[in-house]
């Protein structure tokens, strides 16, 4: 996976948060949209749902890299960091799989608008 951007992937995340949250207003707010704006929106958080997935692994692995590294879990014995990074780990291939579900339900939402937007 080649990088797109040459920002931070901490500062990538949280603009995708921003774009998200501001999303959530302007529904709420009962701001309208066309179908063919629903059906890029929903296109749009599809993708970011895609990338996410995967996006996850690498940061296992990089977590895994810094523990051998010694930049994290110094104050730990080596079991009590290891154990960490396998939580963690565990909680990524949750939150994977998390993804892989919302990505697939956005992609049949994305079709199913889109055909209704076209009959």
């Amino acid at each position: 996976m080649s990088p797109k951007s040459q920002e931070p992937p901490y500062l990538l995340a949280a603009q995708a948060g921003s774009v998200v949250r501001h999303l959530h207003s302007s529904l709420r707010a009962g701001e309208s949209a066309s179908p063919a704006d629903l059906c890029r929106t929903i296109g749009a958080l599809q993708q970011l749902a895609d990338d996410l997935v995967q996006v996850l692994p690498g940061l296992q692995g990089q977590l895994e890299e810094c523990l051998l590294a010694g930049q994290v879990g110094a104050g730990d014995t080596a079991a009590e960091a290891w154990d960490k990074v396998a939580d963690v780990g565990y909680a990524l291939a949750q939150a994977r799989t998390g993804g892989l579900l919302m990505a697939a339900e956005l992609r049949v939402s994305r079709r199913t608008l889109g055909e209704l937007a076209s009959s």
